[in-house]
Formats: structure tokens, C-alpha cells, sequence
């Protein structure tokens, strides 16, 4: 494909999943967005330029945004990067609040979930109002686990036109983000009139990074349900991180573990080892292609010091939503997109 000839590929944005950690990516975000600007006008934000994104709890939650429709211009985005991530940063301290009869009748989160996923609901429907998936400007795959039939569930805009596959947008990143131990699972509701409600958790639980499911998904009718399917050749993919915290354990210490001692590093383990693997997948399936550099991961390690990332007093963990952490999380999102400032900068020249 010459580079120069931007005109036959096929656009495709992918966001892992991470909590409060989706502030890295949506930083990331931002100066993708202002180097499109910079080639191709002010007014261009993310979801008008991309033909196709996915994304995976908070990246589904920011997918939904990225492509959410301009009640004055259908046709175009409502929300640039900047507004997307405002999301976090406004109301992220309190979606993860814990106040103390939380906390009593949760038993700490042993016995319930650790948050009550009321705020995170109404941030959701003030950002997303009464949206429907059918509706978003782009076709998109979000990530769920449907609980009561026991198998993955992929929303996606192309296929809503079947009001049977139609949610309000709101729901769908509820159900995306409904991370086990932390909210309760979703009830999202199809917008057929046929009851059908079921529980919905985290697409986290099986693909925390969406890339993959992504790329099948656009090989098979990525231009929409009509229009049919993408060439890998013509496929070009920007895939972003929530950051990677690079845990080890000797064999004293996990030798004994029993389930309680499991469970924290277990989720850490399934997160990052799908997101490695999938990275693994992706590189070799475009090596093969001869399309290597048609596909760029981002991603960063929290404690990588000779990069800039080792930000002091960052705390990694997907529920630390303090204002402060916050912060730190938004440097540490900053420093990420200047360390791939030239990698973005050629992928957008030669691709976007």
C-alpha cells in the first residue's frame, strides 16, 4: 500500500480496560487528536476520523464517548479527547468513593461489591443522555460477559440496527464497566420491547485488550452490517494500554496460597496476560502480512524509570481515584505520549 494513499485504509481504534487507569489512554488520546488537527483541521476529533473503535470497560466507557453523536450534527462527534477524559477527572473521585456504610455493608468487599455504582451511572447518562447504539457515528465493538447465558457479548453500532441488538449507549457502558468486586453487574436491556434484561459484566473477565476481537470483527464486516468486510492489508490499528504493573512472586510466596491469596494477583495475572498475549498475536498476524508497521501498540510499565514513568507516589491500582492520583495518572499519560511522539507522529503521516 503507498503511504501517501490513506484514502483505502481502514482506521481502527482500540482501548484496553483499566478503571480510573482509562485516564492514561484518554491522555494518550488527546495529542492524537491534536496531531490530526494539525493535518487535517481544527474541528476533527477522534471519533470523526476513526472508522472503527473498540474498546473494553473504561476503554468501552470511552469508546461510547469518542462516538457519541453531535445533537446539532448527527453525522459528527460530540466529544473531542479533551472532553472525554473530563469524564474521569470530574466525577472519577466520586464514582470511587467509598463512604463508610459502603464499606460496613460490603463488608470492606468481601462480602458485596466495593462500590455503589450509582455515581457512575448518572455520569453516564449526563455525558451519554438517551443515545442509542445505533446511533453512535461509527461502527464500534464493546465488550460484556453475559452472566445468564455464559458467553461473551459483543455490542457493536453496525448490527443495532436490529432493534433486537439496539441498547441506549448509557447501558452498554454501564455493562462494559461492571467490573467484578467493584460494581455490580448490569442489567442492560435490548430496545426491542421484548424483556430480556441479563446480568453483564466487565469484558475485562476476557478481553481486557479488545484488539484482537477487534480485528475479526473488522475482517468480517468492520465497513458496517451492509457494506461488508476489511482486507487485513487495508487494516491499519492504534492500540493503547492502561499501563502495566510489573508484578513478580518467588515460589515461597505463592506456594501456599489458598483462594483468598489468589484472588488480587489473579486479576492482575488474567488482565495483563491477555493484553500481553493479544499484543503477541497482533504483531505476528501483521509480520506475516507484511504489514508490521501498520499496527501500534502503546502501552507503559508504572515502575519504568528510564523512560520517565516511574511517576513518585502513582498508585496503579484501577479504583484510586483520588485527585491527586488522578494527577498522577494524567502525568503518567503525558509522559507515555512523549515517549511515542515520534511513533505517533509517523503512524499518523503514513496511516491516519
Amino acid at each position: 500500500m503507498n503511504v501517501n494513499d490513506q484514502s483505502s485504509t481502514f482506521k481502527l481504534l482500540s482501548i484496553d480496560g483499566g478503571g480510573i487507569r482509562g485516564i492514561i489512554p484518554g491522555t494518550v488520546l488527546i495529542e492524537v487528536e491534536r496531531m490530526l488537527q494539525e493535518k487535517y483541521g481544527n474541528n476533527l476529533k477522534l471519533g470523526d476520523y476513526f472508522d472503527f473503535i473498540a474498546g473494553t470497560s473504561t476503554g468501552g466507557i470511552l469508546t461510547c464517548l469518542y462516538l457519541a453523536p453531535d445533537p446539532n450534527n448527527p453525522g459528527k462527534a460530540k466529544f473531542s479527547a479533551e472532553d472525554a477524559r473530563k469524564l474521569y477527572l470530574d466525577h472519577g473521585d466520586k464514582i470511587f468513593d467509598r463512604g463508610i456504610w459502603q464499606k460496613i455493608s460490603s463488608g470492606w468487599g468481601v462480602t458485596d461489591e466495593k462500590y455503589d455504582a450509582k455515581q457512575l451511572e448518572s455520569a453516564l447518562a449526563r455525558y451519554l443522555t438517551t443515545v442509542k447504539l445505533s446511533e453512535l457515528i461509527k461502527p464500534c465493538l464493546i465488550t460484556g460477559f453475559d452472566l445468564r447465558l455464559y458467553k461473551p457479548v459483543f455490542y457493536t453500532q453496525h448490527d443495532a440496527c436490529d432493534p433486537r441488538y439496539d441498547y441506549l449507549v448509557r447501558d452498554v457502558a454501564r455493562a462494559t464497566s461492571a467490573g467484578p468486586t467493584y460494581f455490580e453487574p448490569a442489567m442492560p436491556e435490548s430496545l426491542d420491547d421484548i424483556p430480556n434484561a441479563t446480568p453483564v459484566v466487565d469484558g475485562g473477565v476476557f478481553a481486557n485488550n479488545p484488539t484482537a476481537c477487534a480485528l475479526v470483527e473488522a475482517i468480517t464486516k468492520g465497513r458496517g452490517a451492509k457494506k461488508g468486510s476489511v482486507p487485513v492489508k487495508d487494516i491499519v490499528i492504534l492500540s493503547l494500554g492502561t499501563g502495566t504493573k510489573m508484578d513478580s512472586y518467588t515460589f515461597t510466596q505463592c506456594k501456599d496460597w489458598g483462594l483468598a491469596g489468589w484472588v488480587k494477583p489473579l486479576l492482575g495475572i488474567l488482565m495483563d496476560g491477555v493484553a500481553q498475549t493479544v499484543d503477541f498475536q497482533l504483531k505476528t498476524i501483521f509480520a506475516a502480512t507484511g504489514k508490521g508497521d501498520q499496527y501500534l501498540r502503546i502501552n507503559g510499565e508504572f515502575s519504568d524509570y528510564q523512560h520517565g514513568l516511574d511517576i513518585p507516589g502513582l498508585d496503579p491500582s484501577m479504583d484510586n481515584a483520588s485527585v491527586e492520583n488522578m494527577r498522577k495518572l494524567k502525568q503518567f499519560g503525558e509522559q507515555l505520549a512523549s515517549n511515542y511522539k515520534d511513533d505517533l507522529q509517523a503512524f499518523v503521516n503514513n496511516y491516519l
